[in-house]
C-alpha cells in the first residue's frame, strides 16, 4: 500500500517537472529505487513532489498548470457548487413546500402570491436545470484538467443552453430574481479560457516509473 502510493505520489512530482527536465526526473527516479530499497520511497517521493511544486511557476508548463488548476478550483468548481447547492435547495422545497424566498414572496401582497404561485410552478423545472448545470460544470472542469478540449467546448454550450433556459424561465415567471448577470460572467471567462488554455498546452514528459 506505502509503496503504490509512494509511486503515485512520483508520478505527480514528475508531471510538475518542465519539458527540458528529463535529466532531473532520470535522477529522481534512480534516487527513487534507491529510497524503495532502504524502505522509505514515499517520504522521497513527497520530497520530489514539494520541490516540483516550488518550480511550477518558473517553466512553462507549470505557469499553464497553474493557470488550469487556478481556472478550475478558483471559478469553475464554485460555481458547479452553487448549481448543486441551489438545486439541492429546490429538492428540499418541492419535498417540504416552504423556503425563506417563497415566504418572503408570500408576505408581498397579491402581487406577492402571484409571484409565489409562479416561483412554485417553476421550482420542478429549476432544479432539474440546475442540477444539469452544475454537472455540466463539473465536467467542463474535468475536461480541462484533462486536457479534453474538444468535449470542454462541447459541455460549455450545453452549459450555455441551460444557463439560457434557467433565465428564461427566472425572467418570465419570477421577475426580479436576478443573478443572470452572474450566470453568464462564468460562462463568457470559460469561453475564452478554454481556446486560450488549449493552444497554450504543450505536452507533458513521461517518465516510467
Amino acid at each position: 500500500m506505502t509503496a503504490r502510493a509512494a509511486q503515485l505520489v512520483m508520478t505527480l512530482a514528475l508531471r510538475c517537472l518542465p519539458r527540458d527536465g528529463n535529466d532531473w526526473g532520470r535522477a529522481m527516479l534512480a534516487e527513487f529505487d534507491m529510497a524503495r530499497r532502504d524502505g522509505k520511497p514515499l517520504g522521497f517521493a513527497f520530497g520530489c513532489l514539494i520541490a516540483g511544486w516550488r518550480r511550477l511557476p518558473f517553466h512553462s508548463e507549470g505557469q499553464f498548470a497553474l493557470v488550469r488548476h487556478a481556472l478550475v478550483l478558483g471559478l469553475i468548481v464554485p460555481i458547479a457548487t452553487f448549481h448543486l447547492g441551489c438545486a439541492l435547495s429546490g429538492a428540499k422545497f418541492m419535498l417540504s413546500g416552504h423556503d425563506h424566498y417563497h415566504a418572503m414572496l408570500m408576505a408581498g401582497g397579491v402581487r406577492g402570491h402571484v409571484l409565489a404561485d409562479a416561483y412554485l410552478a417553476a421550482t420542478p423545472a429549476l432544479t432539474m436545470l440546475l442540477l444539469l448545470l452544475g454537472a455540466a460544470h463539473l465536467v467542463v472542469a474535468w475536461s480541462i484538467l484533462d486536457g479534453r478540449w474538444r468535449r470542454a467546448a462541447i459541455i460549455w454550450l450545453v452549459a450555455a443552453a441551460i444557463a439560457a433556459a434557467i433565465v428564461g424561465i427566472i425572467v418570465t415567471s419570477i421577475p426580479g430574481a436576478g443573478g443572470s448577470a452572474i450566470q453568464f460572467a462564468a460562462l463568457a471567462i470559460e469561453l475564452t479560457a478554454i481556446p486560450l488554455l488549449a493552444r497554450w498546452q504543450r505536452p507533458v514528459p513521461v517518465y516510467p516509473i
